[in-house]
């Protein structure tokens, strides 16, 4: 599921993708997720940094039905104290 960065996590999500294929890079360090929704390709990119404690990145790849990519980073939304009790 995803969000607009305006929206909160208790808003009804912009985009729900399901039934996606995973691939994993032999190391481990990059999975991606690839999703088909209407006519447009949605590949969500997992990237962990090599460094010891490194960071997490998240990108999603959107191709449509003319090829054109589009490709931004993803933040990840923190959960409300609430949801963890």
């Amino acid at each position: 599921m995803c969000w607009h960065k305006s929206n909160s996590i208790l808003a009804k999500p912009n985009l729900i993708l399901r039934n996606g294929k995973i691939n994993e890079a032999p190391d481990g360090n990059v999975t991606e997720f690839i999703f088909q929704h209407n006519e447009s390709t949605f590949t969500v990119e997992h990237i962990i940094s090599k460094i010891e404690g490194g960071a997490q990145y998240y990108f999603i790849e959107v191709t449509d039905k003319d090829q054109k990519k589009s490709t931004w980073k993803m933040n990840e939304m923190s959960i409300p104290k609430y949801f963890l009790q």
